[in-house]
C-alpha cells in the first residue's frame, strides 16, 4: 500500500543533512537509501509502499554530511518514543511531528514525568560493578514486599531509558503505598549485554554465549541476600521484566523454584534458539508460584503476526499451568511493545503481586 509520511514543520536546531525515516520495518536501520524526505517549501515528505495491516513504529534521523547520525528526540534533547502506525488504506497519511533533535544536553531541564528512585547502591558482579536503584515510599522502614525488576534504566524516570519513556514504577507504587498497600521496588540497569544477561540460549544476539546462569546466580546469591541485609526478609519476593527482561524471569523462576513468589512476564521474547525455551520448560515446575503473562494486542510486524503472538501467548499459559499455582493472563488493548504499554499494565500487575501478601 502506498502511505505518506509527513514532517509537518522541522525543529529550528535541525541539522544540516539528509533527512530519512527508519525503524521495526528498517531493523532501525541508518543506512537513508529509499527512505530520504524531499521537501516542498512548507513540510516535508516521503512516500513507501508497506504490506497491508503493516504495524510501524518509526523514527526520524539525519545523516550529516561527515557520516553523523542525528536522532529525533524531545524539546530539551533527550530520547523520544517512536511514532506509531497501522497502515489500514491506500494512500495512507502518516504525520510525524518533530519536538526537536537528541544533543548534549540529553533531556536536562525537562519536567519530572515520573517517580525517580529513592537511593541507588552498587554492587559487584561477575560483569563489573552492578548498579541497584531502589524505590520505597516515605516514612517506611523493615520488611515489605519485594519487587525485582530487569531493564532497570527503563522503570522509573525518564532521563536514563532507552526510548524516552519509563514505566514509571515508583509512581505505581505510590498509588499501591497510598492505598495501605508498600512494597519496595530494586531495579536493576542492564548496558549492551542485555542480550547476553538475559537470554539464557545461545543465538545470534548473544554471539552464541549466554550470561543467564551467571546472571541469575548472581540474583540469588547475591542480590537477593543484600536486599535481606538492607532492608530485611521481605514478605514476599517476586521478579519481572519485558521482552527478554520477561524470558529471564520465566527461566529464572523455574530454575530456581522457592525463590521468586511472583513472577511478572511482561511481553516475553521467547523465540531465541527456535523456541528453545518451550522446549527446556519440560519437567521443570515452581507448584506455589503465581505468574503473571501478558502481551499488547499490537506486538508484532503486523496485525496477523501480532494476532499470532497472542495465540502463542495463551498457549504459553497453557504449557505453564500444570508447573505453578496460578497464571494470570492479561492483553493490553492498543498496546505495542514498549515502555509505555508497560507502564499503563504495571499497576494492575501490583495490585495483583499485593493479593499474593
Amino acid at each position: 500500500m502506498n502511505v505518506h509520511f509527513i514532517i509537518p514543520e522541522l525543529p529550528e536546531n535541525t541539522p544540516a543533512g539528509t533527512l530519512f525515516l527508519t525503524g521495526d520495518h528498517r531493523a532501525w536501520s541508518s543506512d537513508p537509501q529509499g527512505w530520504t524526505f524531499q521537501s516542498d517549501g512548507k513540510s516535508w515528505a516521503l512516500e513507501a509502499d508497506l504490506p497491508e495491516g503493516s504495524l510501524l513504529g518509526v523514527k526520524v534521523r539525519v545523516l550529516g554530511a561527515d557520516g553523523t547520525v542525528t536522532e529525533e528526540g524531545d524539546a530539551w534533547g533527550g530520547r523520544a518514543p517512536a511514532h506509531k502506525a497501522v497502515i489500514r488504506i491506500e494512500g495512507q497519511t502518516v504525520p510525524l511531528p518533530l519536538a526537536g533533535w537528541q544533543d548534549e544536553r540529553k533531556g536536562a531541564g525537562r519536567p519530572q514525568q515520573s517517580s525517580p528512585p529513592t537511593g541507588v547502591f552498587t554492587l559487584s558482579a561477575p560483569w563489573g560493578e552492578q548498579r541497584v536503584r531502589v524505590w520505597e515510599p516515605q516514612g517506611v522502614s523493615g520488611p515489605l514486599p519485594l519487587l525485582i525488576l530487569h531493564d532497570g534504566h527503563n522503570v522509573f524516570d525518564e532521563a536514563p531509558t532507552f526510548a524516552g519513556s519509563s514505566w514509571d514504577a515508583g509512581g505505581a507504587g505510590q498509588q499501591m503505598a497510598d492505598k495501605g498497600h508498600p512494597l519496595r521496588i530494586a531495579a536493576l540497569p542492564v548496558n549492551d549485554e542485555r542480550s547476553r544477561r538475559y537470554v539464557p540460549f545461545p543465538f545470534e544476539l548473544n554471539n552464541f554465549d549466554s550470561g543467564a546462569d551467571e546472571y541469575t546466580d548472581w540474583l540469588r546469591d547475591v542480590l537477593k541476600p543484600e536486599l535481606v541485609r538492607r532492608f530485611g526478609t521481605p514478605t514476599h519476593t517476586a521478579l519481572a521484566g519485558s521482552s527478554f527482561g520477561g524470558l529471564i524471569t520465566l527461566y529464572a523462576g523455574l530454575r530456581d523454584p522457592a525463590e521468586y513468589q511472583t513472577w511478572g512476564v511482561f511481553s516475553p521474547a521467547i523465540w531465541p534458539a527456535d523456541f528453545e525455551l518451550l522446549r527446556w520448560m519440560e519437567g521443570r515446575a515452581d507448584p506455589r508460584a503465581r505468574v503473571w503473562l501478558d502481551m499488547g494486542d499490537h506486538e508484532g510486524g503486523t496485525v496477523q503476526e501480532a494476532a499470532e503472538i497472542i495465540q502463542l501467548t495463551h498457549d504459553q499459559a497453557q504449557r505453564l499451568r500444570p508447573k505453578v499455582a496460578e497464571v494470570r493472563v492479561t492483553i493490553g488493548a492498543g498496546h505495542w511493545h514498549d515502555e509505555e504499554a508497560w507502564r499503563d499494565r504495571l499497576p494492575e500487575f501490583l495490585r495483583w503481586l499485593i493479593e499474593a501478601g
